[in-house]
């Protein structure tokens, strides 16, 4: 079975949000999907807690930015569950060294805040935090990551970081959606749960307050508001769990959709490659395949040169939206 290169990015454009976005890397609040036994067997490169990594951001921000600036984005960077199983400690090491250089050639080293490994969950994973700063010290998370070719470009090259150690990336083109990666995984690592129960007691208003002549107790809408909330929790884990094997059923089938598409855009060049010898057939293929790398290059290029013309003519409007 193929091994996938997985890379996830989210913009954190509030302090707050970073903030609890760290102390869920650093294991500073509860997490649920994660085994505290293994805890210890995390690593945290460049700061060691959420606070340390805080003062490196501030460090890091410009004085003079827009409130609606990105502030930093969230990465995580893992590889398909098999893969970790068969994974040697040397590929599993070589695997984060690589993502962490992705990070640091694509944002410079400088930019990175904090970078977590993960081994408590079930596949292990680095969540690194950068700060989307340009060379000429402005935030821009559009320039990084502002649309879906620049998104596309880092799945490739990222992929690319990672190829040797047997990882290859999702099919470019593919009709399938992502999924957020914590979400999923929290909903594979929900236990089963049995029916819940109402008890008849539950239904009676509780008493809020009792004083001495009088007592305050339960509305009927705050009595419906606690049953409900009683019965979510009892049904929350097994929906989440139906809607990542359904999520999972659909990404099969568009990933199905997308080979037959491929299949039959190539079926002309198969049919004139019939005749030829195997040898014949495997040299024909290699230089289609470097006619055809030459050409998404060639296309890449362009776009990075229209991309970098449209940046150079637009009209300076103080300091970047961060969008």
């Amino acid at each position: 079975m193929a091994a996938y290169a997985i890379m996830r990015c989210k913009k954190l454009a509030k302090m707050g949000n970073v903030a609890a976005s760290l102390k869920h890397a650093y294991r500073e609040r509860e997490t649920p999907n994660a085994d505290a036994s293994r805890t210890p067997e995390n690593e945290h490169w460049a700061a060691s807690s959420t606070d340390e990594a805080m003062g490196r951001l501030r460090e890091l921000l410009p004085e003079k930015r827009r409130k609606d600036a990105v502030l930093a984005v969230e990465y995580v960077m893992t590889a398909s569950p098999e893969w970790w199983k068969s994974a040697s400690q040397e590929q599993q090491a070589a695997f984060f060294d690589r993502a962490h250089k992705w990070l640091a050639d694509k944002y410079g080293a400088d930019r990175i805040v904090t970078a977590s490994i993960h081994r408590d969950e079930t596949s292990p994973h680095m969540t690194a935090f950068v700060v989307p700063l340009t060379q000429d010290g402005r935030l821009s998370a559009k320039e990084f990551i502002g649309n879906k070719a620049q998104m596309t470009r880092d799945q490739t090259t990222f992929a690319a970081a990672v190829a040797d150690l047997g990882l290859q990336r999702g099919i470019e083109g593919s009709k399938a959606r992502h999924t957020r990666i914590q979400a999923f995984y929290e909903a594979l690592e929900r236990p089963p749960v049995g029916h819940t129960t109402i008890e008849a007691s539950a239904v009676q208003p509780k008493v809020l307050r009792k004083g001495i002549f009088s007592k305050d107790v339960e509305t009927p809408d705050a009595v419906a508001e606690r049953l409900t909330k009683a019965v979510r929790k009892g049904y929350d884990p097994a929906l989440i769990a139906a809607a990542g094997a359904r999520e999972m059923a659909q990404k099969a089938k568009q990933a199905q959709e997308t080979a037959r598409d491929l299949r039959d855009r190539l079926k002309p060049v198969l049919e004139a490659l019939g005749p030829l010898n195997k040898d014949m057939q495997a040299k024909a293929a290699a230089i289609i395949k470097a006619v055809g790398d030459k050409l998404l290059t060639e296309q890449r290029e362009t776009q990075r040169q229209k991309q970098a013309e449209r940046q150079r003519n637009r009209p300076s409007r103080g300091h970047d939206r961060g969008r």
